[in-house]
Protein backbone atom coordinates (compact mmCIF):
# COMPACT_ATOMS: atom_id res chain seq x y z
CA UNK A 1 0.00 0.00 0.00
CA UNK A 2 1.40 3.05 -1.31
CA UNK A 3 0.96 6.67 0.91
CA UNK A 4 0.54 9.58 -1.00
CA UNK A 5 1.26 12.77 1.32
CA UNK A 6 0.21 16.12 0.30
CA UNK A 7 3.61 16.48 -0.24
CA UNK A 8 4.20 13.88 -2.73
CA UNK A 9 6.19 11.98 -0.79
CA UNK A 10 5.90 7.89 -1.04
CA UNK A 11 6.66 4.99 1.21
CA UNK A 12 6.10 2.05 0.97
CA UNK A 13 4.71 -1.01 3.84
CA UNK A 14 5.44 -4.22 1.96
CA UNK A 15 8.40 -4.69 4.82
CA UNK A 16 7.00 -8.64 5.17
CA UNK A 17 8.43 -9.87 2.28
CA UNK A 18 12.05 -10.64 3.85
CA UNK A 19 14.28 -13.06 1.94
CA UNK A 20 18.02 -13.77 3.25
CA UNK A 21 19.17 -14.22 -0.52
CA UNK A 22 23.47 -13.81 1.02
CA UNK A 23 23.38 -17.92 0.16
CA UNK A 24 19.98 -19.01 -1.27
CA UNK A 25 22.26 -20.86 -4.50
CA UNK A 26 24.74 -21.99 -1.90
CA UNK A 27 23.54 -25.22 -1.30
CA UNK A 28 26.79 -26.92 0.05
CA UNK A 29 26.06 -25.14 3.39
CA UNK A 30 22.51 -26.68 3.91
CA UNK A 31 20.79 -29.94 3.50
CA UNK A 32 17.48 -28.31 3.24
CA UNK A 33 15.76 -27.64 -0.04
CA UNK A 34 15.72 -24.39 -1.24
CA UNK A 35 11.66 -23.97 -0.64
CA UNK A 36 12.45 -25.12 2.69
CA UNK A 37 14.78 -22.53 3.18
CA UNK A 38 12.56 -19.91 1.42
CA UNK A 39 9.51 -20.84 3.56
CA UNK A 40 11.14 -20.09 6.66
CA UNK A 41 12.46 -16.64 5.69
CA UNK A 42 9.17 -15.46 4.51
CA UNK A 43 6.55 -15.21 7.35
CA UNK A 44 3.76 -13.05 6.85
CA UNK A 45 2.07 -13.57 10.14
CA UNK A 46 5.39 -12.39 12.25
CA UNK A 47 5.15 -9.03 9.92
CA UNK A 48 1.22 -9.07 10.94
CA UNK A 49 1.59 -10.03 14.48
CA UNK A 50 5.17 -8.37 15.38
CA UNK A 51 6.59 -9.94 18.93
CA UNK A 52 2.97 -9.37 20.57
CA UNK A 53 1.60 -13.24 20.79
CA UNK A 54 2.59 -17.19 20.12
CA UNK A 55 1.94 -17.30 16.59
CA UNK A 56 1.18 -20.74 17.13
CA UNK A 57 -1.84 -19.46 18.59
CA UNK A 58 -3.15 -17.33 14.84
CA UNK A 59 -3.46 -18.96 11.48
CA UNK A 60 -4.35 -17.16 8.13
CA UNK A 61 -6.87 -19.05 6.07
CA UNK A 62 -5.01 -20.79 3.61
CA UNK A 63 -6.51 -18.99 0.61
CA UNK A 64 -4.67 -15.59 2.09
CA UNK A 65 -1.82 -14.93 0.28
CA UNK A 66 -1.63 -11.61 -1.86
CA UNK A 67 -0.39 -8.59 -0.69
CA UNK A 68 -3.40 -6.52 -0.65
CA UNK A 69 -4.95 -9.57 1.93
CA UNK A 70 -2.18 -9.50 3.95
CA UNK A 71 -2.06 -5.66 4.29
CA UNK A 72 -5.79 -5.68 5.07
CA UNK A 73 -5.05 -8.49 7.72
CA UNK A 74 -2.34 -6.21 9.02
CA UNK A 75 -4.91 -3.28 9.21
CA UNK A 76 -7.93 -5.38 11.03
CA UNK A 77 -5.48 -6.75 13.63
CA UNK A 78 -3.69 -3.68 14.22
CA UNK A 79 -7.34 -2.37 15.15
CA UNK A 80 -8.30 -4.81 17.32
CA UNK A 81 -5.40 -6.55 18.84
CA UNK A 82 -6.48 -5.13 22.71
CA UNK A 83 -9.06 -7.16 22.33
CA UNK A 84 -8.39 -10.84 20.85
CA UNK A 85 -12.15 -11.83 22.10
CA UNK A 86 -13.63 -9.25 19.59
CA UNK A 87 -11.79 -9.78 17.10
CA UNK A 88 -12.18 -13.35 16.54
CA UNK A 89 -15.69 -12.50 16.22
CA UNK A 90 -15.25 -9.72 14.17
CA UNK A 91 -12.00 -10.83 11.61
CA UNK A 92 -12.01 -11.22 8.20
CA UNK A 93 -8.62 -13.17 7.26
CA UNK A 94 -7.64 -14.69 10.27
CA UNK A 95 -9.14 -18.65 10.79
CA UNK A 96 -7.44 -18.86 14.08
CA UNK A 97 -7.41 -15.95 16.69
CA UNK A 98 -5.80 -16.74 20.19
CA UNK A 99 -6.05 -20.24 19.68
CA UNK A 100 -10.06 -20.44 18.74
CA UNK A 101 -11.74 -20.45 15.98
CA UNK A 102 -13.06 -17.18 14.03
CA UNK A 103 -16.53 -16.47 13.49
CA UNK A 104 -15.81 -15.60 9.64
CA UNK A 105 -14.39 -19.61 9.14
CA UNK A 106 -17.71 -20.56 10.33
CA UNK A 107 -20.10 -17.72 8.55
CA UNK A 108 -18.04 -18.31 5.29
CA UNK A 109 -19.16 -22.52 5.07
CA UNK A 110 -22.57 -20.90 4.64
CA UNK A 111 -21.85 -21.49 1.42
CA UNK A 112 -23.26 -19.72 -2.06
CA UNK A 113 -23.16 -20.19 -6.06
CA UNK A 114 -19.69 -19.65 -7.13
CA UNK A 115 -18.28 -19.36 -3.53
CA UNK A 116 -14.19 -19.51 -3.90
CA UNK A 117 -12.50 -19.94 -0.34
CA UNK A 118 -13.86 -17.41 2.42
CA UNK A 119 -13.73 -14.49 0.34
CA UNK A 120 -17.17 -14.48 -1.67
CA UNK A 121 -20.74 -15.30 -2.20
CA UNK A 122 -21.21 -16.84 1.58
CA UNK A 123 -24.14 -16.19 3.47
CA UNK A 124 -26.55 -14.01 1.25
CA UNK A 125 -24.41 -12.34 -0.80
CA UNK A 126 -25.08 -14.68 -3.28
CA UNK A 127 -28.67 -13.81 -3.46
CA UNK A 128 -29.19 -12.25 -7.28
CA UNK A 129 -26.35 -12.37 -9.83
CA UNK A 130 -25.80 -9.04 -10.22
CA UNK A 131 -22.45 -7.70 -11.93
CA UNK A 132 -19.96 -5.75 -10.51
CA UNK A 133 -19.49 -7.21 -6.78
CA UNK A 134 -16.65 -7.04 -4.51
CA UNK A 135 -15.74 -9.47 -1.98
CA UNK A 136 -17.45 -9.39 1.21
CA UNK A 137 -14.29 -10.61 2.92
CA UNK A 138 -12.32 -7.47 1.92
CA UNK A 139 -15.26 -5.61 2.91
CA UNK A 140 -15.04 -7.05 6.32
CA UNK A 141 -11.61 -6.13 6.80
CA UNK A 142 -11.91 -2.62 5.98
CA UNK A 143 -15.14 -2.13 8.28
CA UNK A 144 -12.63 -3.57 10.97
CA UNK A 145 -9.97 -0.82 10.06
CA UNK A 146 -12.14 1.47 10.35
CA UNK A 147 -13.03 0.43 14.03
CA UNK A 148 -17.03 0.82 13.57
CA UNK A 149 -19.35 -0.67 16.24
CA UNK A 150 -22.63 -0.10 17.43
CA UNK A 151 -24.32 3.07 16.64
CA UNK A 152 -21.26 4.11 14.65
CA UNK A 153 -22.77 4.33 11.03
CA UNK A 154 -20.68 2.29 7.56
CA UNK A 155 -21.68 4.42 4.92
CA UNK A 156 -22.15 2.76 1.24
CA UNK A 157 -22.94 5.77 -1.45
CA UNK A 158 -22.89 3.14 -4.29
CA UNK A 159 -24.61 0.63 -2.89
CA UNK A 160 -25.53 -1.69 -5.99
CA UNK A 161 -26.25 -4.86 -4.36
CA UNK A 162 -25.55 -4.71 -0.49
CA UNK A 163 -22.56 -6.52 0.27
CA UNK A 164 -21.49 -3.10 2.69
CA UNK A 165 -24.56 -3.59 4.31
CA UNK A 166 -24.65 -7.14 4.65
CA UNK A 167 -21.29 -7.08 6.44
CA UNK A 168 -21.63 -3.98 9.02
CA UNK A 169 -24.65 -5.91 9.67
CA UNK A 170 -23.02 -8.95 10.66
CA UNK A 171 -19.88 -7.59 12.50
CA UNK A 172 -22.81 -5.22 14.65
CA UNK A 173 -22.39 -1.82 13.42
CA UNK A 174 -25.38 0.05 12.17
CA UNK A 175 -25.34 0.88 8.33
CA UNK A 176 -27.16 2.91 5.30
CA UNK A 177 -26.85 2.15 1.24
CA UNK A 178 -27.89 4.92 -1.07
CA UNK A 179 -28.28 3.33 -4.46
CA UNK A 180 -30.42 5.72 -7.61
CA UNK A 181 -31.36 2.16 -8.92
CA UNK A 182 -34.64 1.45 -7.51
CA UNK A 183 -34.74 -2.58 -8.36
CA UNK A 184 -31.30 -2.94 -6.29
CA UNK A 185 -32.64 -1.05 -3.51
CA UNK A 186 -34.85 -3.46 -3.52
CA UNK A 187 -32.46 -6.60 -3.84
CA UNK A 188 -30.55 -4.95 -1.44
CA UNK A 189 -33.22 -4.95 1.18
CA UNK A 190 -33.99 -8.69 0.37
CA UNK A 191 -30.76 -9.91 1.22
CA UNK A 192 -30.35 -7.92 4.40
CA UNK A 193 -34.39 -9.08 5.27
CA UNK A 194 -33.30 -13.00 4.31
CA UNK A 195 -30.11 -12.80 6.88
CA UNK A 196 -33.16 -12.30 9.99
CA UNK A 197 -35.50 -15.56 8.53
CA UNK A 198 -36.12 -18.24 10.72
CA UNK A 199 -35.78 -21.38 8.46
CA UNK A 200 -37.98 -23.12 11.02
CA UNK A 201 -40.82 -21.29 10.26
CA UNK A 202 -40.73 -20.88 6.39
CA UNK A 203 -39.30 -24.66 5.52
CA UNK A 204 -42.66 -25.70 8.00
CA UNK A 205 -45.12 -23.20 6.00
CA UNK A 206 -43.47 -23.00 2.85
CA UNK A 207 -43.61 -26.57 0.77
CA UNK A 208 -42.77 -27.47 -2.75
CA UNK A 209 -46.06 -28.66 -3.57
CA UNK A 210 -46.56 -24.90 -3.27
CA UNK A 211 -44.11 -23.76 -5.78
CA UNK A 212 -45.59 -24.57 -8.94
CA UNK A 213 -48.45 -21.84 -8.42
CA UNK A 214 -46.16 -19.78 -6.89
CA UNK A 215 -44.23 -19.29 -10.04
CA UNK A 216 -47.56 -19.18 -11.43
CA UNK A 217 -47.74 -16.26 -9.65
CA UNK A 218 -45.44 -14.09 -10.64
CA UNK A 219 -45.31 -15.20 -13.94
CA UNK A 220 -48.58 -13.88 -14.61
CA UNK A 221 -47.86 -10.61 -12.54
CA UNK A 222 -45.68 -9.79 -15.34
CA UNK A 223 -48.16 -8.04 -17.25
CA UNK A 224 -50.02 -7.03 -14.06
CA UNK A 225 -46.99 -4.97 -13.34
CA UNK A 226 -46.42 -3.22 -16.93
CA UNK A 227 -49.32 -1.90 -16.88
CA UNK A 228 -48.79 0.17 -13.72
CA UNK A 229 -45.51 1.47 -15.13
CA UNK A 230 -43.61 2.43 -12.16
CA UNK A 231 -41.97 5.90 -11.88
CA UNK A 232 -39.92 5.84 -8.88
CA UNK A 233 -38.32 9.25 -7.92
CA UNK A 234 -34.98 8.74 -6.17
CA UNK A 235 -35.94 11.38 -3.42
CA UNK A 236 -35.12 9.48 -0.70
CA UNK A 237 -37.57 6.65 -0.05
CA UNK A 238 -36.95 3.63 2.33
CA UNK A 239 -36.44 0.63 0.15
CA UNK A 240 -38.72 -1.21 2.89
CA UNK A 241 -41.36 1.35 1.86
CA UNK A 242 -40.68 0.97 -1.44
CA UNK A 243 -41.50 -3.24 -1.04
CA UNK A 244 -44.34 -2.50 0.87
CA UNK A 245 -46.05 -0.15 -1.76
CA UNK A 246 -45.08 -2.64 -4.59
CA UNK A 247 -46.66 -5.45 -2.85
CA UNK A 248 -49.84 -3.24 -2.01
CA UNK A 249 -50.58 -1.85 -5.39
CA UNK A 250 -48.72 -3.22 -7.54
CA UNK A 251 -48.89 -7.54 -7.21
CA UNK A 252 -52.40 -8.73 -8.15
CA UNK A 253 -54.31 -10.06 -4.63
CA UNK A 254 -53.45 -14.02 -4.38
CA UNK A 255 -52.44 -16.46 -1.26
CA UNK A 256 -48.64 -15.26 -1.72
CA UNK A 257 -50.03 -12.24 0.08
CA UNK A 258 -50.43 -13.85 2.97
CA UNK A 259 -47.15 -15.18 3.69
CA UNK A 260 -45.04 -12.57 6.09
CA UNK A 261 -42.98 -9.39 3.79
CA UNK A 262 -39.46 -11.32 4.38
CA UNK A 263 -40.81 -14.51 2.88
CA UNK A 264 -42.96 -12.98 -0.11
CA UNK A 265 -39.86 -10.88 -0.39
CA UNK A 266 -37.29 -13.91 -0.19
CA UNK A 267 -39.48 -15.44 -3.06
CA UNK A 268 -39.61 -12.97 -5.04
CA UNK A 269 -35.96 -12.39 -5.46
CA UNK A 270 -36.06 -16.13 -6.13
CA UNK A 271 -37.50 -15.45 -9.09
CA UNK A 272 -36.18 -12.61 -9.99
CA UNK A 273 -32.72 -14.84 -10.27
CA UNK A 274 -34.69 -17.66 -12.10
CA UNK A 275 -35.41 -14.82 -14.69
CA UNK A 276 -31.99 -14.10 -14.78
CA UNK A 277 -30.92 -17.48 -15.38
CA UNK A 278 -32.94 -18.15 -17.96
CA UNK A 279 -32.38 -14.70 -19.81
CA UNK A 280 -28.65 -15.07 -19.71
CA UNK A 281 -28.02 -19.08 -20.07
CA UNK A 282 -30.81 -19.95 -23.08
CA UNK A 283 -29.17 -21.18 -26.02
CA UNK A 284 -26.29 -22.91 -24.30
CA UNK A 285 -25.52 -26.36 -22.81
CA UNK A 286 -26.69 -24.92 -18.90
CA UNK A 287 -30.29 -24.13 -20.80
CA UNK A 288 -33.31 -25.26 -18.46
CA UNK A 289 -37.07 -24.24 -18.57
CA UNK A 290 -37.80 -21.00 -16.38
CA UNK A 291 -39.46 -23.13 -13.89
CA UNK A 292 -37.13 -25.41 -13.74
CA UNK A 293 -34.36 -22.26 -12.40
CA UNK A 294 -37.07 -21.88 -10.35
CA UNK A 295 -37.18 -24.94 -8.17
CA UNK A 296 -33.36 -25.17 -8.22
CA UNK A 297 -33.07 -21.58 -7.20
CA UNK A 298 -35.52 -22.23 -4.51
CA UNK A 299 -33.72 -24.95 -3.37
CA UNK A 300 -30.38 -23.36 -2.93
CA UNK A 301 -31.66 -20.30 -1.68
CA UNK A 302 -33.19 -22.55 1.32
CA UNK A 303 -29.67 -24.06 2.14
CA UNK A 304 -28.06 -20.46 2.26
CA UNK A 305 -31.13 -19.51 4.50
CA UNK A 306 -31.35 -22.74 6.59
CA UNK A 307 -27.32 -22.54 7.15
CA UNK A 308 -27.19 -18.69 8.22
CA UNK A 309 -30.46 -19.22 10.68
CA UNK A 310 -28.30 -22.07 12.75
CA UNK A 311 -25.14 -20.68 12.03
CA UNK A 312 -26.24 -16.91 13.64
CA UNK A 313 -28.10 -19.01 16.38
CA UNK A 314 -24.60 -20.48 17.16
CA UNK A 315 -22.79 -17.82 17.44
CA UNK A 316 -25.54 -15.72 18.80
CA UNK A 317 -25.17 -13.30 16.19
CA UNK A 318 -27.78 -10.81 15.80
CA UNK A 319 -27.75 -8.54 12.24
CA UNK A 320 -27.59 -5.21 12.88
CA UNK A 321 -29.99 -2.59 12.01
CA UNK A 322 -29.61 -1.19 8.36
CA UNK A 323 -30.96 1.28 6.59
CA UNK A 324 -31.62 1.15 2.34
CA UNK A 325 -32.20 4.42 0.46
CA UNK A 326 -33.31 5.12 -2.88
CA UNK A 327 -31.59 8.47 -3.77
CA UNK A 328 -28.33 9.57 -4.89
CA UNK A 329 -24.36 9.63 -3.75
CA UNK A 330 -24.18 13.46 -5.87
CA UNK A 331 -26.47 14.80 -2.50
CA UNK A 332 -26.12 12.00 0.11
CA UNK A 333 -29.35 12.24 2.80
CA UNK A 334 -26.92 12.39 5.79
CA UNK A 335 -26.12 15.12 7.92
CA UNK A 336 -22.51 16.84 8.38
CA UNK A 337 -19.94 14.53 10.06
CA UNK A 338 -22.30 11.40 10.90
CA UNK A 339 -20.81 8.91 9.64
CA UNK A 340 -17.84 7.01 11.02
CA UNK A 341 -16.69 5.41 7.71
CA UNK A 342 -17.32 4.86 4.12
CA UNK A 343 -17.05 1.83 1.87
CA UNK A 344 -18.02 1.65 -1.22
CA UNK A 345 -17.09 1.08 -5.00
CA UNK A 346 -18.46 3.62 -7.86
CA UNK A 347 -20.06 2.46 -10.96
CA UNK A 348 -18.00 1.51 -14.04
CA UNK A 349 -20.75 2.62 -16.06
CA UNK A 350 -18.71 4.17 -18.55
CA UNK A 351 -17.57 1.14 -19.11
CA UNK A 352 -20.38 -1.30 -17.96
CA UNK A 353 -23.87 -0.99 -18.65
CA UNK A 354 -25.59 -1.73 -15.66
CA UNK A 355 -29.18 -0.97 -17.42
CA UNK A 356 -28.48 -3.27 -19.93
CA UNK A 357 -27.49 -5.99 -17.86
CA UNK A 358 -30.24 -5.75 -15.17
CA UNK A 359 -33.22 -4.85 -18.13
CA UNK A 360 -34.95 -8.00 -17.55
CA UNK A 361 -35.27 -7.19 -13.82
CA UNK A 362 -36.61 -3.34 -14.34
CA UNK A 363 -38.73 -4.77 -17.23
CA UNK A 364 -40.01 -6.89 -14.97
CA UNK A 365 -41.09 -4.30 -12.45
CA UNK A 366 -42.34 -1.88 -14.68
CA UNK A 367 -39.61 0.88 -14.45
CA UNK A 368 -38.86 3.51 -16.35
CA UNK A 369 -35.47 2.50 -17.93
CA UNK A 370 -34.66 5.83 -19.53
CA UNK A 371 -35.24 7.97 -16.65
CA UNK A 372 -33.08 6.12 -15.26
CA UNK A 373 -30.11 6.02 -17.13
CA UNK A 374 -30.36 9.51 -16.92
CA UNK A 375 -29.77 9.48 -13.01
CA UNK A 376 -26.57 7.00 -13.52
CA UNK A 377 -23.26 8.50 -12.83
CA UNK A 378 -21.74 7.12 -15.87
CA UNK A 379 -24.04 6.21 -17.90
CA UNK A 380 -25.21 10.56 -19.27
CA UNK A 381 -23.64 12.15 -22.01
CA UNK A 382 -21.86 10.71 -25.73
CA UNK A 383 -18.50 9.49 -26.12
CA UNK A 384 -16.00 11.95 -24.43
CA UNK A 385 -18.59 14.33 -22.39
CA UNK A 386 -19.19 11.06 -21.27
CA UNK A 387 -16.48 10.88 -19.72
CA UNK A 388 -16.08 14.19 -18.68
CA UNK A 389 -19.72 14.32 -16.75
CA UNK A 390 -18.63 10.91 -15.02
CA UNK A 391 -15.57 12.57 -13.87
CA UNK A 392 -17.76 15.52 -12.29
CA UNK A 393 -20.02 13.32 -10.53
CA UNK A 394 -16.88 11.35 -9.35
CA UNK A 395 -15.27 14.44 -7.56
CA UNK A 396 -19.13 15.19 -6.37
CA UNK A 397 -19.46 12.03 -4.87
CA UNK A 398 -16.22 12.17 -2.95
CA UNK A 399 -16.71 15.59 -1.82
CA UNK A 400 -19.83 14.42 -0.56
CA UNK A 401 -18.65 11.85 1.30
CA UNK A 402 -16.19 14.57 2.91
CA UNK A 403 -19.13 16.01 4.11
CA UNK A 404 -20.83 13.62 5.81
CA UNK A 405 -17.16 11.97 7.36
CA UNK A 406 -16.48 12.70 11.29
CA UNK A 407 -13.17 14.08 11.31
CA UNK A 408 -10.65 10.94 11.61
CA UNK A 409 -13.20 8.92 9.82
CA UNK A 410 -12.16 6.98 6.69
CA UNK A 411 -13.76 6.71 3.22
CA UNK A 412 -12.80 3.15 1.62
CA UNK A 413 -13.17 3.69 -2.32
CA UNK A 414 -12.43 0.67 -4.95
CA UNK A 415 -12.26 1.55 -8.33
CA UNK A 416 -10.32 0.09 -11.07
CA UNK A 417 -9.16 1.50 -14.26
CA UNK A 418 -11.67 1.24 -17.09
CA UNK A 419 -10.53 2.23 -21.08
CA UNK A 420 -12.77 4.55 -22.81
CA UNK A 421 -12.11 5.26 -26.48
CA UNK A 422 -9.09 3.37 -26.47
CA UNK A 423 -7.38 5.34 -23.49
CA UNK A 424 -6.95 3.94 -19.97
CA UNK A 425 -8.71 6.01 -17.47
CA UNK A 426 -6.66 6.95 -13.80
CA UNK A 427 -9.41 7.86 -11.42
CA UNK A 428 -7.16 6.50 -8.72
CA UNK A 429 -4.47 9.38 -9.29
CA UNK A 430 -7.01 11.75 -9.94
CA UNK A 431 -8.69 10.87 -6.44
CA UNK A 432 -5.65 11.24 -4.65
CA UNK A 433 -4.94 14.63 -6.53
CA UNK A 434 -8.93 15.66 -5.36
CA UNK A 435 -8.13 14.49 -1.48
CA UNK A 436 -6.46 17.76 0.07
CA UNK A 437 -8.52 20.22 -2.24
CA UNK A 438 -11.56 18.75 -0.76
CA UNK A 439 -9.94 18.47 2.47
CA UNK A 440 -8.42 15.20 3.25
CA UNK A 441 -5.63 14.94 5.41
CA UNK A 442 -4.24 11.79 4.04
CA UNK A 443 -4.97 9.22 1.14
CA UNK A 444 -3.46 5.61 0.32
CA UNK A 445 -3.71 3.67 -2.52
CA UNK A 446 -3.44 -0.11 -2.43
CA UNK A 447 -3.54 -2.30 -5.73
CA UNK A 448 -5.64 -5.30 -5.75
CA UNK A 449 -5.04 -7.76 -8.89
CA UNK A 450 -8.10 -9.50 -10.45
CA UNK A 451 -7.66 -12.85 -11.25
CA UNK A 452 -9.57 -14.73 -14.13
CA UNK A 453 -9.10 -14.94 -17.59
CA UNK A 454 -12.11 -13.50 -18.23
CA UNK A 455 -11.70 -10.57 -16.33
CA UNK A 456 -12.49 -6.86 -18.30
CA UNK A 457 -9.96 -5.41 -15.55
CA UNK A 458 -6.68 -6.66 -14.73
CA UNK A 459 -6.43 -4.85 -11.36
CA UNK A 460 -8.20 -2.34 -9.43
CA UNK A 461 -7.65 0.22 -6.96
CA UNK A 462 -8.42 0.16 -2.61
CA UNK A 463 -8.04 4.00 -1.78
CA UNK A 464 -7.92 5.33 1.29
CA UNK A 465 -9.37 8.93 2.64
CA UNK A 466 -9.06 9.90 6.09
CA UNK A 467 -10.82 13.45 6.82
Amino acid sequence: MDKKHNSGETASLFDFVKIDTSDVYNTKKSNESLSMRLEKQIDPLSWILGHDFNKKNFELFKDVGQIYELQLAKMEYETFKENLELFKKRTAYFKIVNGEESYHSFISKVKGKGQIGHTNQYLTHWFYPYKGKFHGQMIKAIINFIGASGEDIILDPFMGSGTTLIEASIVGTKSVGIEINPALCIVSQIKLDSLRINYSEFSKNIKKNDLHMVFKYFNDARAYLNERKWEIEANNQNARDILIELWENHFPNSFVKNYPLEWRNLLLLIYLHALSDYTYLKGTNKEKSFEEFFYINFEEYSKTIKGTYETFRELDISPKESEVILGSALNLPLDNDSVKGVVTSPPYSIALDYVKNDLHLLNYLGIDTGKLRNRMVGLKGKKMEKLRMYEEDIRKSVEEMYRVLKKGGWAAIVLGDVVVNGKRTDFCKKIIEWAPEIGFVDAYAMTRPILGGFARLRYEYVLFLQK
